[in-house]
């Protein structure tokens, strides 16, 4: 603030009031906050199974992975045009049997899978995967991001159905006379 005697007197220097500082560019507005990042339309990530087939074998693992890619978008807030970035931060994995695992790996295809589950039991399951996302936000222009106090979730599905191989004794070989029992 600055101060003066008298309204004919000149203004006194400038003086910092409990800490108070002039704000730079746009810090007067509100925050982007958790609300408004859950209001965003962000896409599932994908989630992919392998072996990519109708039925899984029980007691082998199926595989899980994701290819998340950052979602960008552009909004207002009070007017002003704001930048958007949501990140992939967690990986729910429910696997619907009760089992569930949370990892910061979105998971891998064959050979180098790193998230995979087998299945007790024959069945069809729904696999749900829930991504939690982190966000960042910027005004237009503005080259400083900050980041959103909150998450924002989206939900994906698949469903498997395992069944059991029974092996069976047979006389010759089901390849060359399929026709013999239990073939």
């Amino acid at each position: 603030r600055r101060v003066r005697a008298s309204t004919s007197s000149p203004w006194g220097p400038w003086e910092n009031v409990v800490g108070w500082t002039c704000p730079g560019e746009y810090e007067d507005l509100p925050a982007f906050t958790a609300a408004d990042f859950r209001r965003l339309p962000l896409a599932p990530s994908p989630l992919h199974v392998q072996p990519a087939r109708a039925e899984h074998l029980v007691n082998m693992p199926a595989i899980v992975y994701t290819t998340p890619a950052t979602q960008r978008f552009t909004t207002t807030l009070l007017g002003y045009p704001v930048e958007v970035e949501a990140t992939a931060a967690s990986y729910t994995w429910d696997f619907g049997d009760g089992t569930t695992l949370t990892t910061t790996s979105p998971g891998a295809p064959y050979p180098h899978h790193d998230v995979a589950h087998p299945y007790a039991a024959p069945g069809t399951w729904t696999i749900a995967l829930t991504t939690t996302w982190s966000g960042r936000y910027r005004l237009g222009g503005a080259t400083a991001w900050t980041p959103v106090v909150g998450t924002a979730t989206t939900t994906s599905q698949a469903t498997v159905t395992t069944v059991e191989a029974r092996t069976r004794l047979v006389v010759a070989d089901c390849l060359t006379d399929p026709s013999q029992p239990d073939c």
